[in-house]
């Protein structure tokens, strides 16, 4: 069962989707006008988008298996043999499990030289308990490593201990009637308030209350106390310190640390806003960070799990940037992949 508060947000809101899908769809027929759309020279790639840009993952990965049962072909191989570039990716991706999806990009953010921190940050630091069981299972690229043996070969320090400790995937989740209570009584109906205090007690303590910072203990709360809880420690920090818990980070810790520390109680507070600023700094600056934003709108723009907030996502990037994210994914996209994200987004894809 999906977590509920992960679809609901820390004033009640409810998070809205973004793809536009039908309740049922013919599989035999779908299959039909993909494998048309293969056939002969080239490949008739409004035909794909028209089917994959308007389907859940649920249906996508049954087409995937009719097509395989139907042809003796996987649709994955077929498409890669046919498609180019970025909207390539973006195909397979679709017509993947999104915990695939991220533990491939984990992996790849580890492979050879070098670690790619923020694909890190960005999938591990914004994951639910659910998500981060799921990618670890599908991190099954060498049987021999894990996701977390790799963690700790390719990081290190303070970074590489919050990366394990969210990859236990133990924060605090609210049941059933903690939810229903949250919607009546609102957020103090669902607070331990002497925890509160003894948090923001034991924060204050581990960094400004002290010469040094006992990272440990920022660690341990932000990796483990449920969203409203910790929206609730940063009011009160900031109430008795004058200075927000953000601020307190900031000062206390240091590079990617401090970037995954921040990040993680940023999408704590608001998970809407951690997203749009992942998909603003995927776009800024030269070129695009095609890989994240693939990955957000592809994974976020339907109703699934706890992956259900794309539209939401759209509506704060507008009001941040005074411009829609179609409107800047049309400037900094281009081809069929600017069509295939437009048609995600529930835009109008064929302009």
């Amino acid at each position: 069962m999906a977590y509920p508060g992960h679809r609901i947000g820390p004033n009640g809101e409810t998070y809205n989707p973004t793809l536009k899908a039908p309740k049922e769809i013919n599989l035999e027929q779908d299959c039909m006008v993909l494998n048309t759309a293969m056939k002969g020279a080239g490949t008739d790639e409004d035909a794909v988008i028209d089917i994959l840009g308007h389907r859940t993952l649920k249906q996508r990965l049954a087409i995937r298996d009719h097509y395989k049962a139907t042809f003796g072909e996987d649709l994955i191989d077929k498409l890669t043999g046919e498609l180019t570039g970025n909207f390539e990716d973006l195909v397979q991706m679709l017509l993947k499990e999104s915990a695939t999806t991220k533990a491939k990009a984990l992996y790849k953010a580890m492979a050879g030289a070098g670690t790619k921190e923020s694909v890190i940050i960005e999938i591990l630091c914004t994951a639910s308990n659910k998500e981060i069981r799921d990618i670890k299972r599908a991190y099954v690229e060498d049987p021999s490593r894990t996701l977390e043996s790799d963690i700790k070969d390719d990081l290190g320090g303070d970074f590489e201990r919050l990366a394990v400790a969210l990859l236990q995937g133990v924060r605090e989740e609210l049941s059933e009637e903690q939810m229903e209570k949250l919607k009546r009584q609102g957020i103090q109906g669902i607070l331990n308030k002497q925890l509160v205090s003894k948090d923001v007690e034991d924060l204050y303590k581990a960094g400004e209350g002290r010469l040094g910072t006992d990272e440990g203990t920022f660690i341990r709360i932000l990796s483990t106390r449920n969203v409203w809880h910790l929206q609730a420690v940063t009011k009160l920090y900031e109430q008795k310190t004058k200075k927000s818990l953000m601020e307190a980070i900031e000062s206390e810790t240091s590079g990617t640390f401090e970037s995954a520390l921040k990040f993680t109680l940023l999408t704590c507070l608001n998970r809407i806003e951690a997203y749009a600023t992942l998909i603003k700094e995927a776009m800024d600056g030269l070129g695009t960070a095609d890989s994240t934003l693939m990955r957000i709108i592809a994974t976020r723009c339907e109703v699934r799990a706890d992956l259900v907030d794309l539209g939401n996502i759209c509506q704060l990037f507008e009001a941040r940037e005074q411009q829609s994210l179609e409107q800047r994914i049309r400037e900094e996209t281009s081809g069929d992949y600017r069509k295939l994200l437009l048609a995600l987004l529930g835009s109008r894809w064929q302009e």
